[in-house]
């Protein structure tokens, strides 16, 4: 069960990038950070072609008169969708791939993204150029339900614990029950503030696809439970454990690195959300991993 279920986010989030076009251009009509991620947002997640009319136009003149954005219809839904057919696979099912792409589609035109507002400073790499930082609301599909049989599903050897995990997330997806998650994206000015861009809506389409997909978290709390509680957050603490396990393997006259490391991240979480630091604590994992060798595995 782990393989499929440990690729089903993964593959979610690198399918993202399959709708994204450029996402810069210069605004005939400015638009605001804040209607520039709510277009976004139409467009990416919802698959919404009025927003991207809405966005071409207002862009169009900066590219000639080309659009600006190309979004691909049901992408995601698609990307979101293979992964979890082949889990049913596994348990012996016959997915319907229309179906299931069409049940995904359904969430994600759901999972409605909108700014609440946002805060602008100067861009101090850019003369003449701002940050904005715009915060969101997304109402996504609610899965608390399902968590404790996810939870079975990975502890028992019993095939019938995954098939009943299987069939309640599907029927959770189908309910509309929804819960609402906020985030915030950063966006950056052109001159003047004539437009606003982002190399990637990463913040705003992930907190989307980890709301429909959450396993690699449920994963990493259920991995942390036994790891020492030194922040306080899971993904924290066994991302410490993990590092600490792997250095004293590799390089433990390098350890203190690793306390350091500790201390730090204890600190701030004196003073941050839980949310902020499992957002710091993942973007901080990769930069660990890089010392990490097969030895570590």
């Amino acid at each position: 069960m782990k393989t499929p279920l440990r690729t089903l986010l993964a593959s979610a989030l690198l399918g993202a990038p399959l709708l994204c076009a450029p996402m810069f251009a210069t605004a005939a009509t400015a638009l605001t950070p804040e209607q520039t991620l709510d277009l976004y947002a139409r467009v990416l997640i919802e698959d919404d072609a009025a927003a991207a009319r809405t966005l071409n136009d207002a862009m169009r003149s900066a590219h000639d008169g080309k659009d600006a954005v190309t979004p691909t219809p049901g992408a995601l839904a698609k990307a979101l969708a293979e992964p979890w057919m082949a889990l049913q696979a596994s348990v012996g099912g016959t997915p319907d791939a229309a179906a299931t792409e069409a049940m995904y589609a359904k969430v994600l035109k759901a999972s409605t993204c909108r700014a609440t507002g946002s805060s602008i400073e100067d861009n101090e790499y850019v003369d003449d150029q701002k940050i904005a930082t715009v915060d969101f609301t997304c109402k996504v599909v609610d899965l608390a339900s399902v968590r404790p049989l996810f939870a079975d599903s990975m502890t028992s050897e019993d095939p019938a614990s995954r098939t009943r995990f299987i069939e309640a997330y599907t029927q959770a997806l189908k309910s509309g029950t929804q819960r609402t998650v906020k985030g915030s994206q950063k966006l950056y000015s052109g001159a003047g503030q004539a437009y606003w861009f982002s190399g990637s809506f990463d913040e705003l389409v992930t907190a989307v696809l980890e709301s429909i997909a959450p396993f690699q978290l449920w994963m990493v709390d259920a991995e942390a439970a036994s790891a020492p509680k030194v922040t306080g957050v899971p993904g924290c603490d066994l991302l410490l454990q993990q590092h600490r396990s792997c250095v004293a393997k590799i390089a433990p006259e390098q350890i203190s690195g690793v306390d350091a490391m500790a201390d730090e991240l204890k600190a701030k979480a004196q003073v941050k959300s839980a949310d902020e630091m499992t957002q710091e604590c993942k973007a901080l994992r990769p930069i660990a991993q890089m010392m990490w060798t097969d030895e570590c595995a």
